[in-house]
């Protein structure tokens, strides 16, 4: 006789997520009908988010209602059962009472760690290019120097840059931002490896 197959877990609905409340502070994300629970963040990863954040902020300062919002929650536009918490995005949707997500954000961003990276790169970059509003997706790596900006040039096509040296400059079309990544990793205690600095 064979051996019972595992019975599957049941299916979380979108609307049973956002019901849902939690004993404890950890962030959340539905992939797929399935409750994942993400591991407590690094401080380089606060870091990064909060360089970034002052940065952005001070760009659209004057620009209302543009703002900057972080642990934004994105619903996926070809995965059903599925909601994200983007690290930070950039939307210039007016902000309403209650709104658990961002339905047309402009610019979207992901600080990388060991347990995402993976399905950021592989999962959500995807989705959020998908995205009819967004129009620059950004990966920032919490464990080295580097950084991928996604830009998109027109309906079908993107651009992709990789900037890892100090002295690269970011450049956000989407809020105006200049940023070299010295001043974007500024505080951030990289691994001894990560701190050495390419030959410009």
């Amino acid at each position: 006789m064979g051996h019972p197959q595992p019975k599957s877990p049941p299916l979380v609905t979108l609307a049973d997520f956002c019901a849902l409340t939690w004993p404890d502070d950890l962030r959340r994300e539905l992939h797929d009908g399935q409750i994942v629970a993400m591991a407590p963040a690094k401080n380089a990863h606060g870091t990064l988010t909060a360089n970034l954040v002052f940065a952005l902020k001070a760009a659209l300062r004057g620009r209302r209602p543009c703002r900057v919002q972080t642990e934004a929650g994105i619903l996926p536009p070809t995965r059903e059962h599925s909601y994200y918490q983007a690290d930070l995005l950039v939307t210039c949707e007016p902000s309403r009472p209650g709104e658990r997500e961002v339905a047309a954000p402009l610019f979207v961003c992901e600080v990388l760690s060991e347990s995402t990276e993976l399905f950021d790169w592989r999962c959500k970059v995807p989705e959020y290019r998908a995205i009819a509003s967004v129009r620059e997706v950004l990966l920032v790596d919490s464990e080295r120097m580097f950084v991928e900006l996604h830009r998109r040039l027109d309906e079908r096509r993107w651009l992709t840059e990789i900037l890892q040296r100090p002295h690269d400059e970011l450049v956000l079309e989407t809020a105006g931002v200049k940023l070299a990544l010295v001043d974007l990793y500024e505080d951030v205690a990289l691994p001894a490896a990560g701190n050495l600095e390419l030959p410009l």
